[in-house]
């Protein structure tokens, strides 16, 4: 194999790190209904355009 990380031809599978310090907090959100995008006091979806 080839030891260039740039070579396109022969690519290289990436290497993925489960650091400790790397990792997201956990989110206080499991009773949550609705997403964090959405507006307060609106229904999801609401004020969106119709589809089709």
């Amino acid at each position: 194999m080839s030891s260039n990380p740039t070579d396109l031809n022969n690519p290289q599978p990436a290497e993925h790190s489960d650091n400790e310090a790397s990792k997201m907090p956990d989110r206080d959100d499991d009773q949550r209904k609705q997403a964090p995008s959405d507006q307060p006091g609106k229904k999801p979806g609401e004020g969106e355009p119709d589809v089709g």
